[in-house]
């Protein structure tokens, strides 16, 4: 009998003390949620660059080497993939290169996360790509 009289207060404020637990889940839940859209939005901003990076390296490689030129085309492409130019920092071998010889591509920029803005926090993460080949025209 005082069993029942211990648990008839709880049953009294059952769905006052359970609205609680289900705002914190929702809020931790949607951390998550960003979080998982941050790392969805960082690997597709790097293979992006990975790509662009890539169509660099083949026209680099018959080239022989990196000109200003190639850096105009390269910005054109990133703008079609909906990166800031002004944000991506790349280094490749310059112009004239031997056949056989290695040419590497190096592009960087920083990705910011927004996932954890609601607690006041920004975190910034690099994105790094290289991409390696060798020249293919034979000059004399």
């Amino acid at each position: 009998m005082k069993f029942k009289i211990w648990l008839a207060p709880l049953r009294n404020n059952r769905g006052a003390v359970g609205s609680i637990p289900l705002i914190f889940f929702v809020m931790v839940a949607s951390v998550f949620l960003y979080l998982g859209i941050d790392v969805y939005g960082y690997i597709s901003q790097q293979q992006k660059l990975t790509i662009a990076s890539n169509e660099l390296l083949e026209v680099i490689k018959a080239e022989n080497g990196f000109d200003a030129v190639n850096r105009e085309q390269f910005d054109r492409l990133l703008q079609k993939t909906g990166i800031d130019p002004a944000q991506v920092t790349l280094i490749a071998t310059p112009k004239r290169v031997d056949r056989g010889d290695p040419v590497t591509v190096e592009a960087s920029m920083v990705y910011e996360c927004i996932g954890l803005k609601p607690l006041g926090k920004t975190v910034k993460l690099p994105i790094r790509v290289q991409a390696n080949g060798l020249a293919h025209t034979f000059f004399r």
